[in-house]
């Protein structure tokens, strides 16, 4: 996979607490990703080691609206967490479910930035997505 150059992108990193067992939870190195050329997303990134990736795609606005009250009702739920430390928890139903508690600071950060460059982004795109909306519509 090509990377891609970093003004494309918007990576903030942090370091998040996931709980897979009830009791079972680990700190791991987080990074929290916007691309430009799929705007409405936002991916969680969770770091392991020897460089394994594991990857959720969900709404940037789910994680906004998640910092002030409870969001989402699929697969991807997002919830402030109160407490020493203030920050969101982000549930993942999947094979397995988890929950991954991420720092308010951080989430904060990547919220204002992504708001700065997602509507300037969106427009950037609406060209290739009235294409596509095209090709399916006139059925070719």
């Amino acid at each position: 996979m090509t990377e891609r150059p970093d003004w494309l992108r918007l990576t903030v990193g942090t370091t998040g607490f996931v709980v897979v067992a009830e009791r079972e939870g680990a700190i791991v190195a987080t990074q929290l990703v916007y691309r430009a050329d799929d705007c409405l997303a936002a991916r969680l990134v969770l770091l392991g080691p020897d460089g394994v990736e594991v990857t959720w795609t969900f709404a940037w606005e789910l994680l906004a609206r998640g910092m002030v009250s409870p969001a989402g009702d699929g697969d991807i739920t997002v919830r402030p967490v109160r407490g020493p430390v203030e920050g969101v928890e982000v549930s993942l139903v999947a094979l397995s479910p988890a929950r991954v508690w991420l720092p308010g600071d951080g989430v904060a950060e990547f919220v204002r930035d992504v708001r700065r460059r997602a509507g300037l982004d969106a427009r950037g795109i609406a060209p290739a997505l009235d294409r596509e909306l095209a090709t399916i519509t006139n059925g070719t």
